[in-house]
């Protein structure tokens, strides 16, 4: 494809992306398979391309004081596109002159909309960090004083972490085990049994993955899980459990003793569950059905509400998702959570713990929620445990919760908050 053609592709890609509820790298393979012409580096290109724009689309549509996608588009070949993707704003003119496959000629108040771009930065804050205006206040409450960079942060290309299976391996083992395939690897440094794995990686392809020693998996999502302490021979119930991987990083922390209950609304989003749980060396898992959800009304001693939510944490890795968010999308996405927290609560036992988790950075879907079902429900309350640490376990255990992000963990935005059913013989009531 000649460049003129990408960047027409491109701004087209743009508007099925804010358009669609597709995943964006769904929306550049779909593309590929329906224009074979085009060959990998062109589908490479596209794909880097769209998600350049889509983490710096709020800058760019700032400066242009538009949404057209054409002019956002030849925009971010100045400023956003790095190495030989990166245009001046000369060369990207000339590239729209209404030819075969290239963009259409622009009219004088475009060129000038777009010379006056170039030569300005962003103006408000929300375009300075990239999101909407309505965004700013949950996220200054959610994310507090680190907030702008934790925002800026998330305007880069997340890492490739790997969750390590203690089933299996300890972590120099499962580290040695990558390293002799030629993969370059580092423990996290702050959260246990993480390891950071330099890209490009495939390490799906590889013998310490096909083994059982490691699974992909953020190391925000693994610290989750270790808040949650599941111990040998408990009763765990992973309320919604998806595709499992919270699951699988429990079970290993129960050393494949005691019962494991994997529920989703959706079925189709476990199947994965059962062929990664083979290769994980996971034997205890179990799949819940509306019988079997009866049984454990008040009977576990720790259930895990993992809600659909925002997914503000994960900006870095889908960025589309923040500009198909709504103040009206947000309203009911957090009536939802409550509801499940409420279901959820129903089956943990006297003295069990209920485990809520977000991968999201806005205060109205975290904080403020726990506050909201803890003022309903005076059976729980939050889980506060003595520690003297200065680590992040250290921190999460003294307020029992925690905002993880990019800047304070080096991980995803995942909310972690865990709370206490009192023992007082109350029970919390059965599912509605």
């Amino acid at each position: 494809m000649r460049v003129a053609a990408r960047l027409k592709t491109l701004s087209e890609l743009l508007v099925d992306t804010l358009s669609s509820r597709q995943a964006a790298d769904f929306i550049v393979k779909q593309w590929g398979r329906e224009n074979r012409y085009a060959g990998s580096k062109d589908r490479r290109f596209l794909s880097d391309g769209l998600f350049a724009i889509l983490r710096h689309y709020g800058s760019l549509h700032d400066r242009l004081g538009t949404d057209d996608p054409l002019l956002i588009t030849m925009l971010a070949f100045v400023d956003v596109f790095e190495g030989d993707a990166k245009m001046t704003l000369e060369e990207v003119l000339a590239m729209a002159d209404g030819q075969a496959h290239n963009p259409e000629a622009l009219s004088d108040a475009q060129i000038k909309q777009l010379q006056d771009a170039a030569a300005k930065a962003p103006q408000s804050r929300a375009g300075k960090l990239n999101v909407a205006e309505w965004m700013l206040e949950e996220l200054d409450a959610g994310l507090g004083e680190p907030v702008d960079a934790v925002l800026q942060a998330m305007g880069h290309r997340a890492p490739l972490d790997v969750r390590v299976n203690t089933l299996k391996a300890d972590a120099e083992q499962a580290m040695a085990a990558l390293q002799e395939q030629g993969f370059e690897v580092q423990a996290h440094g702050q959260i246990a049994n993480a390891l950071r794995v330099s890209l490009p990686a495939n390490v799906t392809q590889s013998k310490a993955f096909e083994d059982g020693l490691i699974e992909v998996q953020d190391a925000g999502a693994q610290a989750v899980s270790q808040f949650a302490a599941a111990k040998p021979h408990e009763t765990v119930l992973d309320y919604c459990a998806g595709a499992g991987g919270k699951s699988l990083a429990m079970a290993a922390l129960m050393g494949n003793s005691g019962r494991l209950i994997v529920n989703d609304t959706d079925s189709r989003r476990m199947r994965p569950i059962e062929a990664r749980a083979a290769r994980a060396g996971v034997k205890m898992l179990e799949t819940a059905t509306p019988d079997l959800l009866d049984k454990l009304v008040g009977r576990c001693d720790l259930v895990m509400a993992d809600v659909p939510c925002s997914g503000s944490g994960r900006w870095r890795r889908s960025p589309e998702t923040k500009w198909r968010l709504t103040p009206d999308s947000m309203l009911a996405l957090r009536s939802a959570q409550l509801n499940i927290l409420k279901k959820a609560a129903t089956y943990v036992a006297p003295g069990g713990r209920l485990v809520y988790v977000t991968c999201s950075v806005f205060a109205a879907e975290n904080s403020k929620l726990i506050n909201s079902f803890l003022a309903a429900n005076p059976a729980f309350e939050r889980h506060l445990q003595a520690t003297d640490g200065d680590d992040i376990y250290s921190r999460f255990k003294s307020q029992g919760e925690v905002q993880l992000d990019p800047v304070r963990s080096d991980t995803d935005g995942l909310f972690c908050a865990v709370l206490r059913h009192r023992d007082t013989g109350q029970s919390a009531g059965k599912p509605t």
